[in-house]
């Protein structure tokens, strides 16, 4: 009976191990894509094809356009940030992306 106890006492605590969640770029369970990273670079797919690499840091947001240029917008609102010519809301999996005064487009993070 004591080996049945601590055999049920063992399994139970093995259940409680702690999880560690994939590290970003590795794939996540039951090969599920990545976790999109909460913090540093992010990479974005527009509706309009275009390409971005955003980092938010603080007050500003770093951003590279690929195959275009690089810029860091200022923050101009919560979670808005806009050198007047480019815009960037958001963050995380879903943003928009605005350039000039075309309707903003949306983008997904991956």
């Amino acid at each position: 009976m004591r080996v049945l106890v601590f055999g049920a006492l063992a399994l139970a605590l093995s259940a409680c191990a702690t999880y560690t969640p994939p590290a970003p770029g590795q794939p996540g369970p039951d090969g599920a894509p990545p976790p999109i990273p909460l913090d540093g670079p992010i990479a974005y797919n527009c509706d309009n094809g275009a390409q971005l690499m955003v980092d938010v840091e603080g007050q500003s947001a770093r951003v590279a356009i690929i195959g275009g240029p690089s810029m860091v917008l200022p923050r101009a609102g919560d979670g808005y940030y806009s050198n007047g010519r480019y815009g960037f809301r958001g963050g995380g999996a879903n943003a928009l992306w605005e350039v000039g005064r075309a309707a903003p487009v949306n983008c997904r993070g991956s």
